[in-house]
């Protein structure tokens, strides 16, 4: 039993910061519409994916196809940790089946080069609010 819960308490850890390290690396992909496609990074228990804000965004449509079906979305961080606050997340839900989440993202134009949100799902609880 350790075991199992060590396991579930430091692969997330280990998930989000290969998600961290992924997305300075590769950016999200931009269709000609403004719609952002985003590929969640992980397992059948969680996954993670990355968002950019660097300079702004008006209600630029995101869609992050998931790994599963069954997630909740258990946390949404910001980096830098200065632009928290800096965007807004509207209109969010799970479609087809639950294999893609997608929302609505506004983000002010100060948001400094590599800012960026990283959104956690697991099939575990869902986020505190």
């Amino acid at each position: 039993m350790f075991r199992h819960l060590r396991t579930r308490m430091l692969l997330p850890l280990v998930l989000l910061a290969a998600v961290a390290a992924s997305a300075v690396a590769a950016a999200p992909a931009v269709a000609a519409h403004g719609a952002t496609k985003v590929k969640c990074v992980g397992n059948s228990y969680f996954c993670g994916a990355t968002v950019s804000i660097a300079g702004g965004a008006s209600n630029r449509k995101v869609a992050i196809k998931l790994t599963d079906t069954d997630f909740k979305l258990v946390a949404v961080r910001v980096l830098p940790k200065s632009s928290r606050g800096a965007f807004s997340i509207s209109k969010a839900g799970f479609h087809n089946g639950g294999s893609v989440y997608r929302f609505t993202l506004s983000a002010v134009k100060s948001n400094p080069k590599g800012a960026r949100i990283i959104l956690l799902f697991s099939a575990g609880a869902a986020a505190k609010k």
